[in-house]
C-alpha cells in the first residue's frame, strides 16, 4: 500500500510518497464482492459543512447551481441529516453509510463510536483493492483523528484551513498521488455560527462562493483527467444546514435539510427522479460506481 504523506509549508505545498502500510483495523466484513470492471474507477467526495439548501443559488453558488442543471446529475438540495443535527453524527453517517442507532456517534465527542463493525467506507475500498490510494483531508480535525485515520492512507490529523485543504487536494489530484478522496471545508460552518446561517447574510454568502469557486477548480482538474482516461465520480455533500447562529433544532427543515450532488458523466443515477436522499446514500452510490459489495 503506498502511503501518501503531504507536508504543508506556508507557501509551498510538496507531496512525498512514502511506501508504508498504515496500521488497519481487522474487523471488516470478510464477505465483500468486487466487479473487477469497476474497481479501477476513482471518487472525490466533496464535504461542505454548514450548507444551508437555500443559499445555494446561481449568486452566490454559480458553478454548484449550474452543475445541477446537467442531465448527468443527482442533486437534492432537501438532503435528510441525522435527527441529531451536529457534526459528529452526521459525517460519521456520511462515511459510514449507516445510521446513529449503527456507528453510535451522537454527538461531537464521538464517545461510544462503533467503526470496529461500521467502519468508514474506505476500510471497505482498501479491501477491495489494497492498491487504490485513499485520502481524507479535513478543516475539521475529528473526522481524521475519530473517524478515517485507522482506515486510509492519508488523513492528516493537524489543524488547516480551507485554502489548504483545496491546495492538498488540488496537488493530489494533478499529480495523481490518491484516488478515492474524501475532503471537508468547515469555514462555511464557522461563518454561520459567528454571523449567521442565512443567503441574506454577506459574511455567509461569501464563503459559500469561495468554496464554490474552489470546487469549480477541483471539477475542471477532473474533467481533464476523464479527458485522459479516468473516470471519476464527483460528488458535493453537506452534513447540516443553520438558523440564526446555530444548527442544534432538528425540527428546523433549515437545519435538517442540506445539499447532496453527485455527478459522472455517463452513470444513470437510479434516484435521479424522485429520491430523496439522505446522510447514508453516499456511500451505497460509492460502492455501486467502485462495484464493491458488502453484507453490511
Amino acid at each position: 500500500m503506498i502511503k501518501l504523506i503531504i507536508k504543508t509549508f506556508l507557501l509551498l505545498i510538496t507531496v512525498f510518497i512514502f511506501s508504508c502500510e498504515p496500521e488497519r483495523n481487522q474487523n471488516i466484513d470478510d464477505t465483500i464482492t468486487i466487479d473487477s470492471t469497476k474497481i479501477d474507477r476513482k471518487v472525490l467526495i466533496i464535504g461542505i459543512d454548514g450548507f444551508r439548501s437555500d443559499a445555494m443559488q446561481e449568486n452566490i453558488s454559480p458553478f454548484i447551481y449550474n452543475l445541477t442543471q446537467h442531465n448527468n446529475v443527482y442533486y437534492n438540495l432537501n438532503h435528510i441529516t441525522e435527527d441529531i443535527t451536529y457534526s459528529g453524527p452526521n459525517w460519521s453517517s456520511i462515511l459510514t453509510g449507516v445510521h446513529m442507532n449503527k456507528h453510535n456517534v451522537t454527538d461531537n465527542s464521538f464517545d461510544n463510536s462503533n467503526y470496529n463493525d461500521y467502519p468508514p467506507f474506505f476500510a471497505y475500498v482498501e479491501r477491495a483493492n489494497s492498491d487504490i490510494n485513499t485520502a481524507s483531508v479535513v478543516n475539521w480535525t475529528p473526522i481524521n483523528s475519530y473517524t478515517t485515520s485507522n482506515y486510509t492512507d492519508f488523513a492528516p490529523v493537524e489543524s488547516m484551513n480551507d485554502s489548504i485543504v483545496f491546495e492538498q487536494t488540488k496537488a493530489m489530484l494533478l499529480n495523481s498521488t490518491a484516488d478515492v478522496i474524501f475532503i471537508q471545508f468547515d469555514e462555511l460552518d464557522g461563518a454561520g455560527h459567528a454571523y449567521g446561517f442565512h443567503p441574506s447574510i454577506i459574511e455567509y454568502t461569501s464563503t459559500v462562493n469561495k468554496l464554490d469557486s474552489y470546487s469549480e477548480t477541483l471539477f475542471n482538474i477532473i474533467e481533464d483527467k476523464r479527458l485522459n482516461g479516468e473516470d471519476w465520480i464527483y460528488m458535493i455533500v453537506s452534513d447540516h444546514g443553520g438558523e440564526g447562529t446555530g444548527h442544534g433544532d432538528a425540527t428546523n427543515l433549515n437545519i435538517s435539510r442540506t445539499i447532496f450532488l453527485t455527478e459522472h458523466p455517463s452513470e444513470s443515477f437510479l434516484a435521479s427522479c424522485c429520491y430523496v436522499s439522505s446522510q447514508v446514500d453516499l456511500v451505497p452510490t460509492i460502492f455501486n460506481f467502485l462495484g464493491i459489495s458488502s453484507a453490511k
